[in-house]
């Protein structure tokens, strides 16, 4: 199944580059910044909030006007002080990657609504340090999952910058030895695209 979905993101990737360069769209630079709130439900007890900062960048090839293939790379980290093991600090960190479509959905002619969906792969470690024991990690079993969000975005007049404002849902499900259950997330984000011709 890994395999499959592999070959069909790769596939997909080689016929929209192909269609990219026949219409000879502009290529688009993506970064953005926000909050994630960790669907697992030892989140909050363990590190004593609801979300963090989550930031990532990416690019998209633009198939028509409102439509584009994107495809970006975002990055996760938590911090705390375990109550029931002294000086010891957990860390847990997420590495997405997104491969899907952006739908554009034009309110005017220069304010859209964003909608995007596709395919996610997630690496998630786990790390416990003390001043008196060694750093103990454990990482999660790579696997492919989706995401689908919403959002706005205001295209500037120069028509080479926009800014967007999504929510969206990444879906993870695990089920090994050291994670067990939902460790997909919402996130709540700020971007900018830059459009390169």
């Amino acid at each position: 199944m890994k395999r499959i979905s592999v070959i069909v993101i790769i596939c997909l990737l080689s016929s929209v580059s192909l269609i990219h360069a026949q219409a000879q769209q502009p290529f688009v630079l993506t970064v953005y910044g926000g909050l994630f709130f960790p669907s697992h439900l030892q989140y909050q007890e363990v590190y004593q909030s609801n979300s963090d900062i989550i930031y990532g960048f990416g690019i998209g090839l633009p198939i028509n006007r409102h439509l584009m293939v994107i495809g970006d790379m975002s990055f996760f980290k938590s911090e705390a002080l375990l109550a029931q093991m002294t000086d010891s600090i957990s860390t847990l960190k997420y590495k997405f990657i997104h491969v899907g479509l952006l739908s554009k959905q034009p309110f005017t002619p220069s304010l859209f609504l964003r909608l995007s969906g596709g395919l996610n792969y997630n690496r998630i470690m786990q790390t416990t340090v003390g001043l008196q024991s060694s750093e103990q990690s454990v990482e999660s079993e790579k696997k492919i999952g989706y995401f689908a969000g919403i959002g706005i975005e205001h295209l500037f007049d120069d028509g080479r910058t926009s800014l967007f404002a999504d929510v969206m849902y990444d879906y993870r499900r695990i089920h090994d030895i050291n994670f067990n259950g939902d460790y997909g997330g919402t996130r709540v984000v700020i971007g900018a695209h830059f459009y390169l011709f």
